[in-house]
């Protein structure tokens, strides 16, 4: 698994007027919204600016580059913050149970942020830079948290010893592939909306994770004759 990319230190919070929030809410709206239709790297600060309905020296007073613009927008999608608070809570519950929530706590947050997902990816495959360290930190945030969850399942026992890491990876593969197949049609017209899955999508989920799990659980301890 490639090495996490290293995350620039956040900057110092500071309460923001309402104004200020307001514009930066336009210029995140506006961003999302023309690097979706015309792709990151056709999009300047210039057209941003128009669209928004404001001046460059406002996008640059609360963002230094498109590249921080692209990352805000990523950190508001709050997809990482999610799975991690859920992997945290999963250690409490059964291996299958733990899992199969965040496989579809993971694909709820996926289809809730479609639009932007999908930009993200589209422009990874382009190779754009910005787009290519988003996807390749959410991937691996996400699979790091996997593996952790996996390694506690094996300490109890509860899994068999297994490489913790090709695991997670297998599983985040198979929630983002079921993603994006939902957006080509493969489950039929898609209705997963606000989050909320299709059954179709939601069945094929189970039964691949199922598939997976069937491997790698412990089998239960066999019953002593007349237990």
């Amino acid at each position: 698994m490639t090495a996490k990319l290293a995350r620039r230190p956040e900057r110092p919070r500071r309460r923001q007027p309402r104004r200020e929030r307001n514009t930066r809410r336009q210029i995140l709206d506006a961003s999302l919204r023309l690097f979706s239709e015309h792709g990151f790297a056709r999009t300047t600060v210039r057209d941003i600016a128009r669209n928004a309905g404001i001046t460059d020296a406002a996008i640059y007073y609360h963002f230094a580059s498109k590249q921080e613009l692209l990352e805000a927008l990523f950190e508001e999608k709050g997809i990482v913050p999610a799975l991690q608070e859920l992997e945290q809570a999963a250690g409490e519950l059964a291996p299958r149970d733990a899992l199969l929530a965040i496989a579809r706590q993971a694909m709820s947050l996926l289809e809730s942020s479609h639009d932007f997902v999908r930009l993200v990816f589209m422009e990874a495959l382009g190779s754009e830079p910005g787009a290519v360290a988003e996807y390749r930190s959410l991937m691996e945030r996400w699979e790091a948290g996997v593996s952790r969850l996996l390694r506690v399942y094996m300490q109890r026992g509860l899994l068999q010893q297994l490489d913790a890491d090709v695991a997670a990876r297998e599983m985040v593969t198979l929630v983002f592939a079921a993603f994006l197949d939902d957006l080509l049609g493969r489950f039929g017209p898609s209705q997963s909306k606000g989050g909320e899955l299709s059954l179709a999508l939601d069945s094929y989920l189970t039964a691949s994770l199922d598939n997976i799990l069937s491997g790698i659980l412990t089998p239960p301890a066999p019953t002593a004759p007349g237990g």
